[in-house]
């Protein structure tokens, strides 16, 4: 390792030469313009700003190109040396000091001469001579005296004013950032191994990487272009319906199907198999995961991954697809059983490898669906939902996806226009919302609490549309025209039809009969969930 400082200005001209590049699997920019703004206030006055590592090698792999930074039109004579660790705080230099046309991609901060503030630019700010843009004090566009003699005309300074040296040194000390030494660290070696290792134990921008992380940046190294194209595709292939799978989770899968665990830690012997082996190993963890969403959005009745309580839940139904691309009846219950029970007991909160690692065993055993089952339902614990259950149960709680699920297994049709539920529909009109059926304004004028107004037996599934129609009308009125021409509609969403409950001052006991009637439809939903 060497040691090699650099001033700021020459890391922009290294950048805006193409000397300085990304790995391809560095995660993407992230830093938010106050922080941007933050870390010139640090280089002004002099204060450490965080370390830089590049790794300098010969056997180039593929790479990326800072964001913001545009490829030159002719190749540098110096070699690329690649960012492993201090991409956030580079690619902010860039974005604040650095020569870009597009205005989208800059990020421009001003410094006020007078209270010696740095923030973001704001249009009020040019009608005040004391706040100078940094990028044009630092890169030489704006001069000092031209500054002093913009506050002069303004009328807010005089030469002779003691103000005016004080101001002076301030804006050369603005333009000594340019000067500002940043502490670099060259690493040298064409060893991707031993590169890959020290990229593992960085910590980024002052955020350790997550497992998955370091392990799709040995995949990246050790398979250049590519594992992680794959993964982008993927990952934008299942963002189109309605899945939001990140690398995070597709490594997880390919881990699973390769070792039959869903851990991180343990994978010395993985990186020991040939690229031919892990890229066969993705193409079929590819395969189960196509499965498993697809068997989460049409059997399951989730069609997209905001219901599911945690993406883990589909590795072992992934690792079960891939070894048995086609179910049986029976299995199709079980799993769909499964699936419930461990959503709505909440087996997969938290990171969930333990529980991952009882069902990938689960899966690879002759007794699936059992072992699956007796993991999901341990010891005394009951597969019944009760209604107290749903006493104080927001929308944030496990039955709620529960809930949508049953009205979808009813056939449920939004109340007004008579389309079946489902979220991938055409038109924003036709958009799934939860509906509160007693309005918020008026329970909150009938001094119910928020609790109670925002609990699940108070939502239902409608069209964005109606719901907004709607508004603020007394239940007792627009439910009785719906039950007067559709009362099968308010049946399928477990809506109690004894209309005397419907009025305001009996909302509580409509609470607690629809608590009872969602109760049933769950464990119906359980016991036949096809």
């Amino acid at each position: 390792m060497i040691g090699h400082p650099l001033k700021v200005r020459e890391i922009l001209d290294e950048i805006e030469r193409g000397e300085v590049l990304l790995p391809e699997i560095q995660r993407a920019y992230v830093w938010k313009g106050p922080q941007v703004a933050k870390l010139i206030d640090s280089l002004y006055r002099e204060y450490p700003a965080g370390q830089v590592l590049l790794w300098d090698t010969v056997n180039l792999p593929i790479t990326k190109s800072l964001e913001g930074v545009e490829t030159p039109a002719l190749p540098s004579g110096g070699r690329p040396k690649i960012v492993l660790d201090g991409q956030q705080r580079l690619t902010s230099l860039y974005k604040a000091l650095g020569p870009i046309r597009d205005a989208g991609g800059r990020i421009d901060v001003y410094f006020n001469v007078d209270t010696e503030q740095f923030q973001l630019y704001l249009k009020r700010l040019d009608s005040d001579p004391k706040w100078v843009s940094v990028r044009e004090i630092v890169t030489g566009r704006k001069g000092e005296l031209e500054v002093l003699r913009r506050l002069t005309t303004a009328g807010g300074l005089t030469l002779d004013d003691p103000r005016s040296q004080l101001y002076l040194d301030r804006l050369r000390r603005l333009r000594g950032i340019g000067e500002y030494k940043f502490p670099i660290e060259l690493f040298r070696s064409d060893d991707y191994e031993e590169v890959t290792e020290l990229f593992v134990r960085i910590n980024s921008a002052g955020t350790r990487l997550r497992a998955a992380e370091l392990v799709l940046a040995q995949l990246a190294l050790r398979l250049p272009g590519a594992i992680v194209d794959r993964f982008d595709e993927a990952m934008e292939e299942y963002a189109e319906v309605g899945f939001d799978l990140d690398a995070r989770f597709l490594t997880r899968a390919l881990i699973a199907t390769g070792t039959g665990q869903s851990r991180f830690r343990y994978l010395a012997e993985f990186w020991k198999r040939a690229p031919s082996e892990i890229e066969a190993i993705w193409s079929r963890a590819r395969k189960g995961i196509d499965s498993a969403v697809n068997f989460v959005r049409h059997n399951a009745r989730f069609e997209s991954s905001e219901w599911l309580q945690s993406l883990n839940a589909l590795i072992p139904l992934a690792a079960y697809f891939e070894r048995h691309p086609a179910i049986t009846p029976d299995v199709e219950v079980g799993l769909l059983r499964w699936f419930y029970v461990s959503s709505l007991r909440g087996r997969y909160s938290g990171s969930g490898e333990s529980a991952m690692d009882e069902d990938l065993k689960a899966v690879a055993s002759d007794e699936t669906i059992e072992r699956l089952m007796k993991n999901a339902i341990p010891g005394s614990s009951t597969v019944r939902v009760t209604p107290d259950e749903f006493d104080d149960a927001g929308w944030r709680n496990p039955l709620f996806p529960l809930t949508y699920a049953a009205a979808r297994k009813a056939a449920a049709k939004d109340w007004f226009t008579g389309v079946a539920l489902a979220k991938d529909v055409v038109g924003d009109d036709h958009e799934i919302q939860a509906h509160h059926i007693f309005p918020k304004a008026l329970l909150r004028r009938a001094g119910v609490s928020r609790h109670d107004r925002d609990e699940i037996a108070n939502l239902a599934f409608l069209a964005a549309r109606p719901n907004r129609k709607i508004s603020s009308r007394p239940p007792d009125l627009y439910l009785t025209e719906i039950a007067d021409r559709h009362s099968e509609r308010l049946a399928a969403q477990c809506v109690p039809m004894d209309r005397a409950l419907w009025k305001v001052e009996r909302f509580q006991e409509f609470l607690a009969a629809r608590r009872e009637l969602l109760a049933t439809a769950i464990n119906r939903l359980l016991e036949q969930p096809v």
